[in-house]
């Protein structure tokens, strides 16, 4: 089966502002919902507005990113076009060939969803890549966020050579670390968050 194939999920239903995912019309987790006590254990000290400036900022270069890699378009507010130049350059050395970018997923036996910043193939190897536009990375809640999204994509037959964060800067800068690709304590994790997740829906 050709990889497009793979990644056709029509069944998945992805509402951006409530930020909720559907499944065959009933509502699953989202990753970063599943991930929700790690994130707070980094970030529950910053203020709320601090948050959202900096989410805003993540959301707008994410859609600068995807119009130019669909559309060939740039179109972002000057305050963020360090974040863009970075990923130009990064695209420039890493050469990538792109198999798709915001790619909504699922997976089919623990039922989350998450949405895949871009698949491509980097020296023949097909790379699992999320951007983020944070002043600090936090690699071992990225590790988990990796792993979670790579056992999705492997429920539908699509294996992952390479997971990698691309970290952009607002100078330009960027650097972007790889991961284990089978990474079992971190997918060990991310089940635990799961089963704590099911549990409180549940109660």
């Amino acid at each position: 089966m050709d990889i497009s194939e793979m990644l056709n999920t029509p069944e998945l239903v992805f509402d951006e502002k409530p930020h909720i995912y559907t499944l065959n019309g009933v509502v699953i987790p989202s990753v970063s919902e599943i991930l929700q006590p790690l994130s707070m254990a980094e970030y529950g000290s910053i203020d709320q507005r601090t948050l959202q400036q900096a989410a805003d900022r993540g959301t707008e270069v994410h859609s600068a990113i995807e119009n130019w890699l669909k559309y060939g378009i740039v179109d972002l507010t000057p305050d963020y076009m360090g974040y863009f130049d970075g990923f130009m350059e990064w695209w420039e050395q890493r050469k990538p060939e792109a198999v798709g970018s915001e790619l909504r997923t699922y997976h089919k036996l623990l039922r989350y969803g998450g949405t895949v910043d871009l698949l491509a193939y980097i020296d023949g190897e097909l790379n699992l890549i999320d951007f983020k536009t944070t002043y600090r990375l936090i690699e071992k809640n990225c590790g988990v966020q990796l792993e979670a999204y790579s056992q999705a994509l492997a429920s539908h037959g699509v294996k992952v050579e390479r997971k990698r964060i691309l970290h952009l800067g607002k100078d330009g800068k960027w650097h972007d670390p790889q991961f284990p690709v089978r990474d079992a304590e971190r997918w060990r994790v991310f089940g635990s968050l799961k089963t704590v997740y099911d549990y409180v829906k549940a109660a």
